[in-house]
């Protein structure tokens, strides 16, 4: 007789005890409301720019002799020279080489900021001002100097700067109003004696028939300061990057050379005021004439950059229908147009106007001097709001612009995975592997022999 074989007894699974649990925490106390005078006080700080501008103007408008071109301080060298020069050092050591060269060779940037600024904006300040002369309550002079503000090439100091504070590309901004202001002397002069003063009646007897003899002096004097206040500075900054790298980055981060284009930009309007003040012409000018300039600056220069900007970022449905044409400009540098194309210049605008009008009365050429300084003062309050708005428009994305795909990396990222999946040796490796997965989990299912 053969043995009774015992039965086999199931083993017992074994439950893993479970940590014990830690008990709730209680929940955080709800943060307090902050007073209203601490918000007041943050809103304040971050308008600092705007309440600085408005009390140097209220100074400017006290003691006018101190900040005036030859005044008590030499504002044409210690400001005028030395603010600009300040900007673009820092500039030069903050940017590097190979993003200027970059945007040296961007034909599609130039275009667009050098069109804007003197032949589209100059045929519509003709235009407003045509319609306007047959007031009799506005001035002729000031609309013959908002004739001259739109033939400007853009502005320098204040563009760089407010580009650097809203998060755009500085480095095409330095390119664009380098440009702009090298092509100024020679274009503006006549944009204002070949074309548009001599098609209006009214405009005639303002037409500086001296112009072209004191023409080649203005040309030696922008081109001399062009090349002490920008070039040389860039030049040096650069130049100082190359050599101490690691020591320019610790100098900008710890004394926040950053914010002190902001102060120049502050000392610069505190100058313009100044000369404006101590020449009277702002207290002449009659209150229609003044409110008429003050309206169409602002509305001129908000239409422009609203055209800038759908230049720029044309409608999804122009960029389909020919995306070459209506290529879509990145961030960065669309708040670089933003800034350039309206802006205008007053430290190229005021010595054009003197060197053009050297036989007129100082009045007549302080007349056709406040439009720009009126428009130079408003298109800073636009790009201060300007500003906010384009770091908000930054912000929403979550990746730089910089770095976001295009279509050609998305393009070829498409392809490389169509040529994986048709790869035969893929396919035969893919299978391979879901074999042996395959095998794996039927070998797992079978449940283990019981001894006999």
């Amino acid at each position: 007789m053969s043995a009774a074989t015992p039965a086999a007894v199931p083993a017992t699974p074994t439950t893993p005890t479970s940590p014990t649990t830690p008990p709730a925490k209680a929940a955080a106390p709800a943060p307090r409301p902050r007073p209203w005078w601490r918000k007041v006080l943050s809103f304040l700080l971050d308008q600092w720019l705007l309440i600085a501008m408005g009390l140097v103007i209220l100074l400017a408008y006290f003691f006018p002799s101190v900040g005036k071109r030859g005044g008590h301080i030499a504002a044409q060298w210690t400001v005028t020279w030395g603010a600009v020069v300040v900007i673009f050092l820092v500039s030069g050591l903050a940017l590097p080489f190979d993003k200027l060269l970059y945007h040296a060779k961007n034909l599609r940037l130039h275009l667009i900021v050098q069109v804007m600024s003197f032949l589209l904006t100059s045929a519509v300040f003709f235009g407003v001002c045509v319609a306007a002369h047959t007031n009799s309550n506005i001035s002729a002079p000031t609309l013959v100097g908002l004739v001259a503000t739109g033939c400007l090439p853009t502005t320098i100091a204040s563009n760089v700067v407010m580009t650097r504070a809203a998060g755009g590309d500085e480095a095409a901004t330095m390119v664009s109003v380098t440009i702009g202001n090298f092509l100024g002397p020679f274009i503006t002069p006549l944009l204002l004696t070949k074309l548009y003063l001599p098609a209006v009646p009214a405009f005639k007897p303002y037409l500086p028939a001296e112009a072209t003899h004191h023409l080649p002096q203005l040309y030696r004097t922008v081109m001399k300061q062009m090349g002490l206040t920008v070039f040389v500075p860039l030049f040096v900054g650069q130049i100082i990057r190359w050599f101490w790298p690691k020591q320019t980055s610790w100098v900008l981060q710890t004394f926040k050379l950053a914010k002190a284009g902001s102060l120049c930009l502050v000392a610069l309007v505190w100058s313009t005021f100044c000369t404006a003040f101590a020449a009277g012409a702002l207290k002449t000018i009659n209150t229609p004439t003044i409110v008429f300039n003050i309206f169409i600056n602002i509305v001129l220069c908000v239409s422009f950059t609203a055209l800038s900007f759908y230049l720029c970022r044309p409608p999804a449905a122009l960029t389909r229908l020919s995306p070459f044409i209506f290529k879509q400009i990145n961030k960065k540098e669309t708040i670089s147009i933003l800034f350039c194309a309206p802006a205008k210049t007053q430290a190229l605008g005021i010595p054009l106007i003197s060197a053009m009008y050297t036989t007129s009365t100082d009045m007549t050429r302080a007349l056709i001097q406040v439009p720009m300084i009126l428009y130079t003062v408003e298109q800073i309050l636009v790009g201060q709001v300007l500003i906010a708005m384009c770091q908000r428009w930054l912000a929403q994305d979550k990746v730089p612009d910089a770095e976001a795909p295009t279509p050609d990396d998305r393009t070829i990222a498409t392809t490389e995975s169509k040529e994986a999946d048709s790869d035969p040796a893929t396919e035969s490796k893919d299978a391979d592997a879901a074999s042996v997965r395959g095998s794996a989990a039927s070998a797992a299912d079978v449940p283990p022999r019981h001894i006999a």
